[in-house]
């Protein structure tokens, strides 16, 4: 179910962001030109009830949402929320130029040929990214999205069960597409509408990279990757449980921080300096294995066509409150780097957000509506 963006603007919305390890609750109201935030939350999200963008305990998580709600006094029971995970199959299709209704006819042959599955089983959508021309053809790219609609309806049958209304949901790629072209710039600063950006979602068990080109989005790319390595690593490198490894990971000083100690030079220090420096190793070698996959993609786009170079990376999510992240990322890339800390006309004197700014974006983005 999707409402435009007349029927949500003026009314009190609750955007859920649901995380395999936490979750993002966002009480706003949409303007023509601005965003007002009241409330924004976040909560653990139950063990075993998401993974990898799927519903896997509904009971507790319809519990974990209704009791955040009711504790924070969150009224508005009109919910929008995004998704991205692996069965989101996104393409796009080149067709001739010709009128919104003609193209919906074309698609309905075109799609099939680009997106081999059993189509009643998804819910299907497009919007025109560009038009351009190709011998002497006029053309228009399209992205299409196909969301599997067992996904969908989990989620619908979710937010119902909690006492909520859904009214969007929104794929997170598409939400962040919403942000970059909307006038809600980035740190306050409109210049990566006329360069090449690259915005990394990084999270507990993903990285999502969208690449945008003078505010016009190019694709993206989901990575099985995230910070759930780091805990990993820890716990076997460290002989520590996961709880504890998540308090190791937390407790990194600056990743940047100069370490130049052998093996055998550590087994000499002091036991919590040795400890403190194997941490940053394991989560600085972890990071290193992200910026390689994430290399592979920056180079895909970068040799499609002569010039194309990408000009800033935008970070948000949970990890990119890691001290030292981007300035890490930009030693490792070679790119300018920043972390969104701030989104201008949005106002924020409700924002009591834990984990920082960036860790609301989705959530955030995912209010938009153009």
């Amino acid at each position: 179910m999707k409402l435009g963006r007349r029927k949500l603007s003026g009314k009190d919305l609750l955007s859920i962001d649901i995380g395999e390890h936490t979750t993002k609750l966002v009480a706003g109201k949409l303007g023509m030109n601005s965003m007002s935030v009241q409330q924004a939350v976040t909560i653990p999200t139950p063990p075993d009830s998401f993974e990898k963008g799927q519903i896997t305990g509904f009971e507790s998580l319809r519990k974990a949402i209704q009791e955040v709600t009711k504790k924070n006094h969150m009224k508005s029971k009109l919910a929008v929320c995004s998704v991205e995970n692996s069965e989101v199959i996104t393409r796009e299709i080149a067709v001739p130029s010709v009128k919104d209704e003609q193209i919906e006819k074309m698609l309905e042959f075109e799609i099939q040929q680009y997106i081999p599955v059993q189509l009643s089983e998804y819910i299907v959508q497009h919007k025109s990214l560009e038009v351009f021309e190709e011998d002497d053809v006029k053309k228009t790219r399209i992205q299409v999205t196909a969301v599997p609609r067992e996904l969908a309806q989990s989620y619908f049958e979710l937010f119902k069960s909690a006492g909520l209304q859904s009214a969007v949901m929104d794929v997170q790629s598409n939400a962040i597409d919403k942000l970059v072209g909307s006038n809600f710039l980035i740190n306050g600063d409109g210049s990566y509408k006329e360069k090449t950006i690259a915005v990394l979602d990084i999270g507990y068990n993903h990285i999502n990279i969208i690449i945008f080109e003078k505010a016009q989005y190019q694709f993206n790319r989901f990575l099985s990757l995230g910070s759930r390595s780091i805990d990993h690593n820890l716990v076997n490198f460290m002989d520590v449980s996961m709880e504890e490894a998540e308090k190791l990971k937390l407790g990194v000083g600056d990743l940047n921080k100069e370490v130049d100690v052998s093996d055998e030079a550590m087994d000499s220090l002091p036991s919590v300096y040795a400890d403190e420096m194997r941490v940053l190793n394991i989560v600085r070698n972890t990071v290193d294995t992200w910026v390689e996959d994430i290399e592979r993609i920056f180079k895909y786009y970068t040799t499609r066509s002569p010039g194309n170079t990408i000009d800033a990376i935008y970070l948000h999510g949970g990890v990119a409150e890691m001290n030292g992240l981007e300035q890490y990322l930009e030693e490792s890339f070679g790119i300018p780097t920043a972390k969104i800390s701030s989104l201008s006309n949005i106002n924020v004197d409700g924002f009591s957000g834990d984990g920082g700014y960036s860790s609301y974006v989705n959530a955030l983005a995912t209010i938009i509506r153009r």
